[in-house]
């Protein structure tokens, strides 16, 4: 037993922390291998652009609203490790009835719709769990530091994921048997987050009594989420929603209206991830040094500038400039918003409002993404349109900064060992 503000004991602390590291890095091959591809193998099942297209959000968003039922399944069970363990055997079971799908060359569009949805909902609900557990694993003295690096190693591991299953459904397709590429990169994607329940065994759990888990009282929710201690909340939301309003037309505008070739794009891509990851220590000792805050309003304001400035030089090396300074913003943004739900948040009500916080940011990202498409659509074949979506989305995001919080924490539970 120990308190939740850093007294373990120091081997204890170790193995946790190594624990959760080896369970980011088998989780983040399985998000490289599988989800940048999910819409993909819609297309190759022979579904059609559109469900291709409902397939990448629509799962999404469902399970946005199955996991609202999270903290009542966790309060029942009273271990967040046993909890995300089970949504980690849901998440991998719901990639094996994918690659069974592709091995057979056909698969119901229902089964499919099912299968993601089953995915979606394991890797949402969870979210809040996890951040409860970790926020009494971690001590604060070393949250920024430690999950700097953790972050680093991760982003590196999704890259090389997403870049060698890429890599096998490109040699899959050269050679004939696409769905069978599928099969193979989806069943690595099982196999690593089944890998992962190995990892969460080994943490350290937490004993959570049904107070710890307390229901939000629906009826002070719209006052706290306006004007009191839940207004972060709608700040994170709100920000990703601008996010979203330019970030998913920025591959169109690469591969459609630029005329990139897969290999610059790929590389347009891998710089986000790469100047990301290289970001992230540094991160890690601003936030030590200047503070969550401070550094969040930066990496915001840092991120609203490089994609209204992404279009103004339409070249190779401009945008590859402009996708590594977003990278290494969105590092920073990253940390911050991630210490900061930590810090703020009571210990008793994390899992519940961490719950709300997943589906609102679903909706928020439903809702920018339909803004930005509405407003490219409205636009037609106008030369600039591009440009329009992406300095709306950098003038939103701007806008979103207006409504960070002001000052404020929280914390607290104890730690069972073994």
């Amino acid at each position: 037993m120990t308190s939740p503000n850093g007294s373990a004991p120091r081997g204890a602390l170790r193995r946790d922390l190594r624990a959760c590291s080896g369970d980011g890095a088998t989780y983040c091959l399985m998000v490289g291998a599988s989800e940048t591809y999910f819409s993909a193998l819609a297309l190759a099942l022979g579904k059609g652009s559109v469900l291709a297209g409902l397939s990448a959000t629509m799962p999404n968003l469902a399970g946005s609203l199955l996991q609202l039922a999270s903290p009542a399944g966790l309060r029942r069970i009273g271990s967040p490790r046993r909890w995300i363990q089970g949504c980690a055997v849901l998440q991998s079971l719901s990639l094996l009835g994918l690659v069974f799908g592709a091995m057979q060359g056909a698969m119901p569009t229902w089964l499919m719709l099912a299968c993601l949805t089953g995915y979606w909902t394991a890797a949402l609900g969870a979210g809040p769990a996890w951040n409860t557990w970790v926020g009494h694993l971690v001590p604060d003295r070393i949250r920024a530091r430690y999950f700097a690096v953790r972050s680093r190693l991760c982003n590196l591991l999704q890259l090389a994921a997403m870049l060698a299953s890429g890599g096998m459904l490109w040699l899959s397709e050269r050679g004939q048997w696409p769905l069978w590429g599928f099969a193979m990169v989806l069943f690595g994607a099982a196999a690593c987050r089944a890998t992962s329940v190995a990892y969460l065994q080994r943490q350290g759990d937490v004993k959570l009594e049904p107070r710890d888990v307390r229901p939000l009282d629906w009826r002070s929710l719209p006052q706290r989420l306006l004007s009191g201690d839940l207004r972060l909340l709608v700040h994170l939301a709100v920000f990703q929603g601008a996010l979203n309003v330019g970030g998913p037309f920025i591959t169109p505008w690469m591969i459609d209206h630029l005329g990139m070739d897969k290999l610059r794009f790929t590389a347009c891509v891998a710089a986000v991830f790469i100047c990301k990851s290289l970001a992230m220590p540094l991160v890690g000792r601003l936030v030590r040094r200047f503070g969550t805050g401070r550094v969040m309003v930066a990496s915001g304001l840092g991120t609203a500038l490089t994609i209204t400035l992404m279009p103004v030089v339409p070249h190779l090396g401009w945008i590859l400039l402009m996708q590594g300074l977003f990278g290494a913003c969105m590092a920073g943004w990253d940390l911050a918003a991630f210490l900061l739900l930590l810090e703020r948040l009571r210990h008793e009500e994390r899992t519940a409002v961490m719950s709300l916080f997943m589906t609102m940011n679903c909706i928020a990202v439903a809702v920018g993404s339909l803004l930005g498409g509405l407003v490219l659509e409205l636009s037609g074949s106008w030369t600039h349109a591009y440009a329009m979506v992406f300095a709306l989305s950098g003038a939103m995001r701007l806008g979103a900064m207006l409504l960070r919080p002001r000052r404020g924490r929280a914390a607290a539970v104890v730690v069972a060992r073994g």
